[in-house]
C-alpha cells in the first residue's frame, strides 16, 4: 500500500533525540499493523495500537486531500457546544475533530478565533504557556489551509492578514518539515503561567489552574493535532490517553514525532485531554476518548470549537 511507502520514507530521517529510541520507535511505527479504511473522495482512516515509546499507543488518522473537501473551523460555544459526532452529524459534516482550547465549565474558547473579520474569542494570559501558533485558512472553502508560528498576541493579524478563518493554538509542533518542540522541557514556562494565574485573581476571576508546563509538556495525555504535508494532504489525528497499558498516551515531543512519522510537514497540536475525539460519518467515533474514563467509543465531550470537514 502507498501509504506503507510513506511510512517507510519517514523512518529514513534521522530524529536522533538521547531520551527516545529513535530508530526503535520509527520501526515500531511502520511495522504496526494499521487497519486502513478508505473514505470518500481519496480520503483514509486508519487506526493502529502498538508498542511505542516503551508506552502502548493507540493512534487514530484522517488523511484527505484538501481540495477535494471543504474545511470548516466550527464556533460552538455555550449552549451550542456539542460532542463532535452530534455535531458532525448535525452540520452534513464527513469528518470531525476536537479543536481549540476553552473555559470547560462555561464552554467558550480560552484562545483567539476569528472568521472573516469577526473576532470571537482572545487568547487568555494563562494559555501562553502552550499556544504560540495559529491554524487556519486563506480561502472561504477551506481549501488552503496554514499554520503559523505566532508567539505574541499583538502578531496574530499580522500574520493571518488574508486569511478567511484563524485559530490561535499550540504547541507549534513541526514547521517545515523539522520537529521543533525539545525532547523535554522542564518549568520553563510555569514562572510566566503562575504569575498570569496570579494577576487574574486579583480582579476576582475564578480560573482553572492549569497544568505546570512539565506537567503538560512532558507527561503523557490524549493529545490532538491538525497537520498538512507537500502534496496537498491535511490529517486530523488523534493519540488516545490515560488508559494504561491500552492507550498511555504521548508527550507533546512525542505527539510531533508521531505526526512526523505519518509525512507531515507542517503541524500544530490542539486541545487534548479529555476533549479528544475525531469521528468520521462513514466509522462513527475511531478513537476511544476518555471523557467517561472507559476505553470505548463513548466517552466524548461536548466542545465550543471543532474542525470539520464536508
Amino acid at each position: 500500500r502507498h501509504i506503507l511507502i510513506a511510512l517507510l520514507l519517514a523512518s529514513t530521517v534521522g530524529l536522533m533525540a538521547k531520551e527516545h529510541d529513535s530508530k526503535g520507535d520509527s520501526l515500531a511505527f511502520v511495522n504496526a499493523e494499521w487497519k486502513i479504511t478508505e473514505l470518500e473522495k481519496g480520503a483514509q482512516a486508519m487506526y493502529a495500537q502498538f508498542p511505542m515509546f516503551n508506552s502502548m499507543q493507540s493512534i487514530c488518522v484522517v488523511k484527505y486531500p484538501m481540495k477535494k473537501f471543504c474545511t470548516e473551523i466550527l464556533h460552538r460555544p455555550g449552549k451550542t457546544a456539542g460532542k463532535p459526532s452530534v455535531i458532525g452529524k448535525e452540520v452534513g459534516a464527513a469528518f470531525a475533530l476536537n479543536g481549540g482550547y476553552f473555559h470547560v465549565k462555561q464552554r467558550i474558547p480560552s484562545v483567539y478565533f476569528r472568521k472573516d473579520k469577526e473576532q470571537l474569542g482572545y487568547t487568555h494570559p494563562t494559555e501562553l504557556y502552550r499556544v504560540n501558533g495559529l491554524m487556519g485558512f486563506k480561502d472561504k472553502k477551506g481549501r488552503k489551509a496554514r499554520i503559523e508560528t505566532a508567539v505574541d498576541t499583538t502578531d496574530y493579524e499580522s500574520v493571518s492578514k488574508g486569511w478567511h478563518s484563524a485559530m490561535a493554538t499550540g504547541p507549534m509542533l513541526i514547521v517545515d518539515g523539522e520537529i521543533i518542540v525539545p525532547v523535554l522541557t522542564g518549568d520553563t514556562a510555569d514562572g510566566a503561567n503562575v504569575s498570569a494565574m496570579k494577576q487574574e485573581q486579583k480582579t476576582g476571576a475564578k480560573i482553572r489552574t492549569h497544568y505546570s508546563s512539565a506537567q503538560f509538556y512532558d507527561k503523557r495525555h490524549p493529545r490532538a493535532a491538525f497537520g498538512t504535508d507537500d502534496e496537498g494532504n491535511a490529517y486530523l489525528i488523534v493519540i488516545d490517553g490515560r488508559f494504561k497499558g491500552q492507550a498511555d498516551g504521548a508527550s507533546i515531543y512525542e505527539t510531533a514525532f508521531i505526526c512526523h512519522m505519518l509525512g507531515m510537514t507542517d503541524a500544530i497540536n490542539l486541545d487534548g485531554g479529555g476533549s479528544t475525539t475525531l469521528w468520521t460519518e462513514q466509522t462513527g467515533v475511531i478513537n476511544f476518548p476518555y471523557d467517561n474514563k472507559k476505553f470505548d467509543h463513548e466517552g466524548e465531550r461536548s466542545v465550543p470549537n471543532l474542525i470539520v470537514v464536508y
